[in-house]
């Protein structure tokens, strides 16, 4: 009997959920994260999960880890110190960086510029050319140089290297013989390439990008050969993969060599399952929404596919690495309410994070936050424990909120309603930037809501956009860690094409893609994958000829012997369209090809459950007064493990779980369906 087992590390929590191959259950568990050294929850959360699915870790088959440590690592700037060998003249490359500044009209006056990430110390320029666009050598290697600086920043004190040469996207011989020459003189320097880690044209993004991935590698190696030992003593065999920004899954091995893949492991692993449990339900069109103890991450999936990008952004910094299209605030259970100067409330988004934690946690925290008013307005009832463990200290709640209602002169229900006003309000905004701001109607999609905090909020904010069904999917706390069950083997392949339509035809683009896919190919066999489970996935990056905006178009490759580029141009001038409200008559210009290498894991099974009757009067276990619309309404409470597949409930309701709350509103009607997701629409009132 084998177990498969995804956890995800949270900033509160560390989020476990095993599966049983051969009885199909899923079993969850949450235990609280540890900053310090996020190995060490991982291991509590693991072994604690096994024991309670009656199993133990020895049992494990494959292993699915998102990790928060890239993520936080830029944010708080504690990457490693990084050496970077550039092209001779352009050592100031990350100074320069791009015309842009971050916030609102005139915010640069009074922002703070970030540091490059690899100090003008730290950099030396070594003599060669490779010229654009041939990719010829013009001026040989300086090889002399390079072991000069080589050995200089061994003995600075450097702990990664990075390599980024001019036009090495066109060939990459040069930075390929300073990788050599840096093992040779530094054995045990990490060193990255840039023709590796973003082979396309982009100087600045190019050798950003590489950067990252070299600020964060001795981090990385160290966290992932520790969690692996930890997991070996503990009796563990099984196969650990790494979840990817993007949502796919990599071996430890590979993460430890690209870790730059990593910055937003966690949020995509909830878009993932998300898109996995809607398409299931024959629903590909949704948003999704998880909000945790720290933040809220809103995404959009179009047809089963959630939303990509090429542009990773992490604080101020933005780099070229693929991810899960993911817009992030600062809204969740955690998020501390204060009143302003002027009288204003504002929430988040600063956080009260797992230590203290809300006033409810009874671990000393006295601020009030979004949870703490969810406990104030009976949305998270008196039968509730954190975690399935955790008393909540109801008492502490509603004197935080009442500090909100002293200075506002209202009630401290009225206070804590308007916490929730503003934080849903926040979410709300973070929903139109996925989808109204990118031509999207949100009346055309439904909503997935998950994360701790997320089936609290998500009627109300399903009521704002008009968007439903609305889904709350079985073990909605541990949701990311889900979706990392659900993910594949994948990895992108990419390169800087830069031709237009009337300079190359559907042949010329087929061979290339070919070309890409075969090292796609290779990665994958590479990672374990046998080539009869190999997928393979063609886009081509597109813009108006002369223009600067890219979109990423999918390409069906076989159709390329017959309609050219034509269907591949007529995709991309209704998306710009959609989306900016204009098209030009102007020549498509393919900047970069790329291909996404899949390898099919079976990680997760979501079987169908029976109907049984439409009554959960089984499934109730109280009756209490919680506040909505200005009121209190008596409500029956439910415990979800005893809901039935076809019960349904009028609202309003909540339905209680070890991981999360649900909250039904008046005149909102939920139905169980065959897959155990609650699901949530509109009343024949409304």
């Amino acid at each position: 009997m084998t177990h498969n087992l995804g956890v995800d590390v949270g900033g509160t929590f560390t989020d476990v959920i095993v599966f049983d191959e051969s009885t199909h259950e899923l079993t969850i568990d949450k235990v609280l994260s540890t900053p310090g050294n996020p190995s060490e929850g991982v291991l509590r959360g693991v072994e604690e999960a096994t024991a309670k699915a009656g199993t133990d870790v020895s049992e494990l088959d494959l292993l699915f880890h998102g990790t928060t440590v890239v993520t936080n690592m830029l944010l708080e700037e504690t990457g490693a110190r990084v050496g970077l060998i550039t092209t001779a003249g352009h050592e100031d490359i990350l100074h320069l960086a791009r015309a842009w500044t971050p916030g609102p009209l005139y915010g640069w006056m009074d922002m703070e510029k970030p540091e490059p990430l690899a100090d003008l110390v730290d950099t030396r320029g070594v003599a060669g050319t490779i010229s654009s666009p041939t990719g010829e050598e013009t001026e040989p290697l300086d090889e002399a140089a390079v072991r000069d600086a080589v050995r200089d920043l061994e003995a600075a004190g450097v702990e990664s290297l990075t390599v980024a040469l001019l036009n090495s996207y066109l060939n990459p011989a040069h930075e390929e013989r300073v990788r050599e020459i840096v093992a040779e003189e530094a054995p045990e320097l990490p060193v990255s390439i840039s023709a590796d880690i973003v082979p396309e044209y982009g100087e600045y993004e190019r050798t950003l990008t590489t950067v990252i991935n070299d600020y964060a590698r001795p981090t990385v190696i160290d966290y992932l050969e520790d969690l692996d030992e930890s997991l070996t003593d503990a009796g563990s065999s099984a196969t650990m993969n790494v979840v990817r920004s993007d949502g796919g899954l990599m071996s430890s091995a590979a993460a430890k060599e690209r870790p730059v893949e990593l910055a937003l492991s966690g949020p995509s692993g909830g878009v993932v399952g998300a898109a996995t449990i809607a398409s299931k339900k024959g629903v590909p069109d949704v948003l999704t929404l998880d909000m945790g103890g720290t933040s809220t991450d809103v995404s959009l999936v179009e047809g089963g596919t959630p939303e990509t990008t090429r542009q990773t952004k992490v604080g101020y910094r933005e780099f070229k690495s693929r991810s899960v299209d993911v817009n992030t605030v600062g809204a969740g259970g955690g998020s501390i309410a204060r009143v302003q100067l002027n009288g204003s409330l504002q929430v988040g988004p600063e956080s009260a994070g797992a230590d203290p934690g809300p006033a409810c946690y009874g671990q000393g925290g006295d601020a009030p936050t979004v949870t703490d008013a969810n406990v104030v307005l009976g949305r998270i009832p008196e039968t509730v424990q954190l975690g399935g463990r955790m008393d909540l200290d109801r008492e502490a709640a509603r004197d935080a909120v009442a500090t909100i209602a002293d200075e506002r002169d209202s009630t401290v229900e009225e206070a804590a309603q308007a916490v929730l006003d503003i934080v849903n309000e926040n979410m709300h905004g973070a929903l139109r930037v996925v989808s109204v701001e990118r031509g999207y109607d949100p009346r055309e999609f439904g909503l997935v809501a998950f994360g701790g905090a997320g089936p609290m909020h998500a009627n109300a904010l399903a009521d704002v956009m008009d968007a439903y069904p609305l889904l709350i999917p079985p073990g909605p706390g541990v949701m990311s860690a889900f979706g990392f069950l659900t993910s594949d083997i994948q990895n992108e392949f990419s390169e800087t094409y830069l031709e237009t339509e009337t300079d190359v035809d559907g042949e010329d683009v087929y061979e290339e893609l070919r070309a890409l896919e075969d090292e796609a190919s290779e990665w994958l066999v590479s990672e374990g994958v046998d080539e009869a489970d190999h997928e393979f996935e063609y886009f081509a990056e597109c813009r108006y000829f002369r223009q600067d905006i890219q979109m990423s178009i999918p390409v069906d490759i076989e159709n390329l012997h017959e309609t050219g580029l034509a269907e591949i141009k007529n995709d991309f001038e209704a998306r710009h369209d959609r989306q900016f409200g204009f098209s030009l008559d102007a020549p498509l210009e393919i900047a970069n090809l790329r291909v996404i290498g899949n390898g099919t894991l079976q990680g997760v099974t979501i079987e169908e459950r029976a109907l049984a009757g439409s009554d959960p009067s089984d499934a109730e276990i109280d009756v209490s007064d919680v506040y909505f619309d200005g009121d209190y309404h008596e409500t029956p409470i439910y415990d979800r493990a005893e809901l039935q597949s076809g019960n349904e409930l009028d609202g309003p309701a909540i339905v209680t779980d070890d991981d999360s709350t649900v909250v039904v509103q008046p005149d909102h009607t939920a139905t169980i369906d065959r897959y155990a997701n609650i699901e949530i629409n509109r009343g024949e009132s409304q």
